[in-house]
């Protein structure tokens, strides 16, 4: 049995953003589950989904002054 199929097809399914958003108001969206790590890969990985697993970029220049 493929555990995230039965996940996307059933009641705990959940759209990314609610029905109703407001303009000017910030949305974090809702994660569903996707594909995952095996456990000693998500160990290594820091993280059980894929999505999150972001690098980790400390000299990457977001556009802010030195003097901040």
């Amino acid at each position: 049995m493929d555990v995230i199929k039965e996940l996307n097809n059933s009641d705990f399914f959940i759209k990314p953003l609610p029905k109703k958003t407001v303009e000017a108001m910030a949305y974090v969206p809702f994660q569903n589950a996707g594909k995952l790590y095996s456990p000693e890969q998500a160990i290594r990985m820091g993280t059980l989904f894929p999505e999150l697993d972001k690098p980790f970029e400390p000299d990457c220049d977001f556009g802010g002054d030195e003097n901040d």
